[in-house]
């Protein structure tokens, strides 16, 4: 049940001044949000009173009660509130970035020895490294680990092969399907692995290096060579785990900024965390996440982040250094054993740099991909003097000498490609060779569907760009005169090498694209979109046309015909594999002619 804000007050004053956890529920006993406090009545009291963010105030108009925990420290009270926010997940705590969004290398042992797999959870058995920033980078890892060790392309597969392949023959796998590598050898190898993988290459490089001169001081050569191939390996896996410092630091770095700080003003600015994880002087990891509405300052986000963040970490380094000092910095360093520091060295101090770098990147990247399209919309009504273009179409005609004719239709809106509203339009033969009235055709149905309230076709749109010129315009302007609203038309024309070249208006005046840059990819895109779109469509037609053809060969078998045998079948191949009676149940399909088409497959099968 519902309590109203005046008696949530009442039960806030009688709270005890003393460390502790409270938990908001709605109406209907979710948990929606969860807080540690020093002292809980002057806390929560501050829910009720004063002005809050937006946010806050949202949370609080949700909530329906509230319950608390007394504890005996703050520590204790930080560590209840990390077990209550993972166990409910409340909806206005924050959200750290799914741990399934970044990849992890796994290493487990198998009978075909090591298998090395980039995944995305850490769960089954294995030892997991990571998280890497991208997919690419984990995969260009495993494969140089691959190569490194010269490992079973095949260990993953039940493979029971009689003799050994060519890629032991050519020395890029050891043989662990024959268990040509003896056990303690083998150990060693994972052993090695492992290493590699926690950043201890420059170990692995000189005890390998060493081995190899050894091999050949022995005029082992041709050991001596794998091992020289393995050092190449190895130097080009040095290089892709970006060294960045010279002693061998054992350390995560934290940095977190927000947009105020990259010269994007705002009320509620977005805010970045992101974080190097350096094991022995390599980056062996790195995460980022990036917050937006959370209406908190870098400060308090950096508290909340670490406290989540370490409580679900099992791979903590030996120092955690930040960017900024925060209100729980001493109660968060007693947690984790005195290990948060801010830096003081320069080498720290540089890479926390390096990490406040990547999240001023990362907020201008984020900032990008969410106004792009907005700022390519401002941009292309102020080049063209469209005051309205929030919902664009682009007609484009496809066929070849007449045939197959069809009308693709792309809808653009608020400067987003929308795929759900794309339409295609097929065309009769009426009209003769003329692409103009092809294209007149297909505005003309699509305004006629809106007029009788199909819904899937609204609502209409404020442009038509249509691919051609004053030919096409003056055709679709004929053919929007049937709308209720006013639809603004125009052209995209090419140069003679088939690139879009200019915005063409009914009254013949053309805009050069090659005067605005980002115009000229916005409109480049759409009619490249719209080309694709409606080629696609007549490629499927013709294709449907040509096994249709198959069937013309067939005694009583015309176009109606052959039209319903596609339709029910929806492949040439499933026609000749059914029986008659399957046949028989095809529209327009008798006896006789399913016989008749049963034996021209059983003539013609290969």
């Amino acid at each position: 049940m519902k309590k109203d804000k005046k008696t949530l007050l009442k039960k806030a004053l009688n709270l005890p001044e003393r460390p502790g956890v409270y938990t908001f529920y709605d109406e209907h006993g979710k948990v929606i949000y969860v807080g540690k406090a020093k002292n809980l009545k002057n806390r929560v009291t501050t829910y009720f009173q004063g002005n809050l963010n937006p946010k806050t105030a949202k949370m609080v108009s949700t909530a329906g009660n509230f319950e608390f925990i007394v504890t005996n420290t703050e520590l204790q009270a930080l560590l209840t509130e990390c077990s209550l926010i993972k166990q409910h997940n409340p909806f206005f705590n924050i959200k750290l970035k799914d741990s399934t969004s970044y990849p992890y290398i796994r290493v487990r042992h198998t009978p075909m020895g090591p298998s090395i797999e980039t995944v995305y959870s850490r769960t089954g058995d294995g030892k997991f490294f990571g998280p890497y920033g991208s997919r690419h980078n984990a995969t260009a890892i495993r494969d140089l680990l691959k190569r490194t060790f010269s490992l079973a392309s095949c260990a993953n597969k039940k493979t029971q092969q009689k003799k050994l392949c060519l890629e032991y023959h050519i020395k890029h796998c050891s043989g662990f399907c024959e268990h040509k590598i003896p056990e303690d050898k083998v150990e060693k190898l994972y052993s090695e692995i492992y290493s590699v993988l926690n950043g201890k290459t420059d170990e692995i490089y000189a005890k390998t290096e060493k081995e190899m001169k050894a091999f050949a001081k022995k005029l082992d050569f041709e050991s001596a060579a794998i091992l020289r191939d393995r050092l190449k390996a190895l130097d080009i896996l040095k290089k892709r785990q970006k060294p960045l410092v010279i002693r061998n630091t054992n350390a995560d770095y934290v940095s977190c900024v927000d947009s105020n700080e990259v010269g994007i003003s705002s009320e509620n600015p977005i805010l970045c965390v992101f974080m190097f994880k350096i094991r022995n002087g390599y980056v062996t990891g790195e995460l980022c996440d990036v917050f937006e509405n959370t209406f908190e300052t870098p400060e308090s986000l950096i508290s909340d982040y670490l406290s989540r963040y370490y409580n679900d970490c099992d791979d903590m380094p030996k120092s955690v250094y930040c960017n900024i000092t925060f209100p729980d910095f001493d109660l968060i360093n007693e947690w984790l054993n005195g290990k948060l520091k801010l830096p003081k060295q320069e080498q720290d101090k540089s890479i926390i740099e390096l990490a406040k770098k990547n999240c001023k990147e990362r907020i201008l990247q984020h900032q990008g991909k969410a106004y792009k399209s907005q700022r390519l919309l401002a941009s292309f009504r102020e080049f063209t003097g469209i005051k309205k273009a929030d919902n664009i179409e682009v007609y484009d005609v496809s066929h070849i000498a007449g045939e197959n004719v069809v009308c693709g239709m792309i809808s653009c809106v608020n400067g987003k490609l929308k795929k759900d509203n794309y339409k295609r339009f097929k065309i009769s033969k009426e009209n003769g060779n003329d692409d103009t009235a092809y294209m007149k055709e297909a505005v003309q149905r699509r305004i006629t569907r809106f007029l009788e309230n199909d819904k899937k076709f609204e609502p209409l749109p404020d442009v038509i760009i249509c691919d051609g010129g004053l030919g096409q315009i003056h055709a679709v302007l004929q053919a929007v005169k049937i709308s209720p609203l006013p639809i603004t038309v125009i052209g995209l024309k090419k140069d003679s090498r088939h690139r879009t070249k200019s915005i063409v208006f009914e009254n013949g005046k053309e805009l050069l694209l090659s005067h605005n840059h980002e115009v000229f990819a916005f409109c480049g895109n759409l009619q490249e979109e719209v080309h694709r779109y409606a080629i696609s469509y007549h490629k499927k037609l013709r294709d449907i046309q040509a096994r249709q053809s198959e069937l013309f060969e067939i005694d009583g078998v015309g176009k109606t015909r052959a039209k319903n045998l596609f339709l029910h079948f929806k492949s040439i191949e499933k026609i000749k594999n059914a029986s008659v009676e399957e046949l028989k149940t095809v529209k327009g399909i008798t006896d006789s002619v399913a016989r008749n088409i049963k034996k021209y497959f059983t003539t013609h099968s290969d």
